[in-house]
């Protein structure tokens, strides 16, 4: 039994701290650069320094901002199950009875904020409390479906519009007629993926990621470098040639 369990918990493993977490790390860094980027934006077109080279940095800054938050909610396929949030859940509703659940806590944690009934879930065996975190999962995260009225299955839509048809291939489209999600949108997926990785990371494996810390020290160290550079913002200067 000791081996099962071994080998359910490295595959959770690869998942979440070989696949997902990076994903997450890598969007969350790619959302606050251009973020961070945006405050400087006005100066930088004033100046006219390195005005090219802060555009294409901000597109391929959204690239790997789509692509990873697509990669993130990838539907689980048993033909590829991949690393994401999807293939997680699944992983963690397949092998309940193998697994074992290091932190009860936080998983009850989780489940009564989002409205389970903490006396009940108290009750649960490990497998059940697998099953149930898994069906929580299955319903509630994020997917892409046009006909879904819940906003982030919208912004899922057409994120993976825009990654299948104008960035993992070159379609003959309109890029323009590609909607990307608003800003807002982008950040609740982050957040929600990075929560739940953090939750499976602490309650199955015993590790504690601090991911929004660690995106951020990208960010930090331009902001660092664009004022060293002399292109903090200036409230009484304009442009637009930038973003």
């Amino acid at each position: 039994m000791s081996t099962t369990r071994g080998v359910a918990e490295a595959v959770l493993d690869e998942i979440v701290c070989a696949g997902v977490a990076l994903d997450v790390f890598h969007a969350d860094q790619a959302r606050l650069l251009l973020e961070e980027l945006d405050g400087f934006l006005e100066r930088i077109n004033q100046t006219g320094m390195g005005k090219r080279f802060f555009a294409n940095l901000q597109l391929i800054l959204l690239r790997d901002l789509i692509l990873g938050l697509s990669r993130l909610y990838e539907p689980y396929s048993p033909r590829n199950p991949g690393r994401s949030l999807p293939a997680a859940a699944r992983h963690i509703a397949t092998h309940a009875a193998e697994l074992r659940v290091l932190d009860r806590g936080s998983l009850i944690e989780f489940l009564t904020r989002r409205g389970e009934s903490r006396q009940a879930i108290e009750q649960l065996s490990g497998e059940q409390l697998s099953v149930a975190l898994a069906r929580h999962l299955d319903t509630h995260v994020p997917r892409a479906d046009s006909g879904s009225a819940r906003p982030l299955d919208q912004a899922l839509t057409h994120l993976k519009a825009v990654r299948d048809r104008a960035i993992a291939h070159h379609d003959r489209v309109i890029h323009s007629s590609l909607l990307v999600p608003g800003w807002a949108q982008l950040v609740e997926l982050i957040h929600s993926a990075r929560e739940i990785v953090a939750l499976v990371a602490q309650a199955y494996l015993s590790v504690s990621y601090d991911l929004a810390s660690d995106a951020s020290q990208a960010a930090s160290s331009l902001q660092r470098l664009l004022k060293r550079a002399g292109l903090a913002q200036n409230p009484g200067l304009g442009g637009d040639d930038v973003g």
